[in-house]
């Protein structure tokens, strides 16, 4: 049976604790796999075990102490026994047939460097980030068209391939309206209003103040509706804590209408697209794929999402899920909100289409036996 060894940037461990979609991505397909033997390289964490055989995976975690971090890392600036090596060295104790290493261009590049096993070398990419050149005969997995046509213009010549996300359709399903009532209920929630939910990370890039700017101008016409955010705010220094302050202070403006559930288990991530009547992904940058796209659809909840990158390639305006033009303009995008809100039939005839095409296409076990073909097509 081939070896696969997936490997993760040193940032956080698998199975990720909070939302870490690298690392769940890795975790959900190795979970998956049937027809080889999957193992995974990351950094060890508090409560984690270095090494340990878990869902038919072998972990193999990599803990960088604090003395090291603090003498070599921090005071002297230098890095002897750099995460790269340590993976390196436990490369050489699973053999792999294919070292298969997420979202971290300059570990491959070192990884290529000092492992010299017969391993063929797969860089998967989640987003898009300047590579200046792979080494000869390395594969690039992109989780996307979109992706996958950015890479191939700046890297002629790659072999570049799209292994897409997934979603566990198990978890993410819809549930009945007496159930989504309870659910509502136990997570203190009121069941008269019509929920629209944003799930993701709270930075300009996504464009989470935009919908509470639209939300606002959507309050002035009706009551009967709750905006729900999910994700961690942060309210530092940078760029990003002060959009985290602006959005807070536009959420406190909204008084009981809005609600910030802050950082949500992965595991129970499921329970607020099932109760949402509205899920929107107002990104204003290009996505890679929309991954808070797949999961809606696939828990029931009908998407709105701008044209952006990888997002109109699952989410078909009218048939998936609905596009929204332009979410700078707070006006339009109420309209838009308004619009689908007060549509339940088609709101309910794009909910079975988003499930059905989930289920259909991005279900991990799907996904899982796709990327099984893809090593064996590449080792024979």
């Amino acid at each position: 049976m081939k070896k696969i060894a997936m490997v993760a940037a040193p940032v956080h461990p698998v199975p990720p604790r909070k939302g870490a979609a690298v690392e769940w991505w890795m975790y959900q397909t190795c979970r998956h796999l049937r027809d080889v033997e999957p193992h995974i390289v990351c950094i060890a964490a508090e409560g984690y075990a270095d090494e340990e055989q878990r869902d038919g995976i072998a972990f193999h975690r990599i803990r960088i102490g604090r003395m090291y971090r603090r003498v070599f890392q921090k005071i002297l600036g230098l890095d002897p026994c750099s995460y790269a090596r340590r993976v390196a060295h436990r490369l050489v104790a699973i053999h792999p047939d294919i070292v298969h290493v997420h979202n971290a261009p300059a570990l491959f590049v070192e990884l290529v460097r000092y492992y010299h096993g017969p391993a063929r070398f797969i860089l998967h990419m989640h987003n898009a980030m300047p590579i200046e050149r792979l080494p000869p005969g390395a594969v690039l997995f992109t989780v996307s068209h979109y992706l996958k046509d950015w890479y191939a213009t700046r890297l002629p010549g790659v072999d570049v391939r799209i292994v897409t996300n997934g979603v566990d359709t198990d978890a993410f399903q819809p549930l009945t309206l007496a159930k989504i009532d309870g659910l509502r209920a136990h997570l203190k929630l009121p069941t008269d209003r019509k929920i629209v939910l944003y799930a993701g990370r709270i930075s300009p890039e996504k464009g989470p103040l935009d919908l509470v700017r639209a939300f606002g101008e959507l309050r002035k016409t009706r009551h009967d509706v709750l905006l729900i955010l999910v994700g961690e705010v942060r309210t530092g220094t940078d760029r990003r804590g002060d959009y985290g302050r602006q959005l807070l202070a536009a959420c406190e403006a909204l008084g009981n209408d809005c609600y910030h559930a802050g950082i949500v288990d992965p595991a129970r991530m499921h329970e607020y697209y099932q109760i949402a009547d509205l899920a929107v992904v107002p990104s204003e940058f290009e996505e890679p794929f929309g991954m808070v796209a797949i999961e809606a659809m696939a828990a029931g909840a009908p998407v709105l999402a701008t044209r952006k990158g990888g997002l109109p390639e699952i989410v078909s305006d009218g048939t998936t899920g609905f596009m929204l033009d332009d979410a700078k303009n707070p006006t339009a995008f109420a309209q838009r909100l308004n619009e689908l809100l007060n549509d339940p039939n088609r709101l309910a005839s794009v909910r079975k289409n988003a499930r059905d095409y989930a289920v259909q296409h991005h279900d991990w076990r799907i996904v899982s036996r796709r990327l099984e073909a893809t090593y064996w097509e590449l080792t024979g």
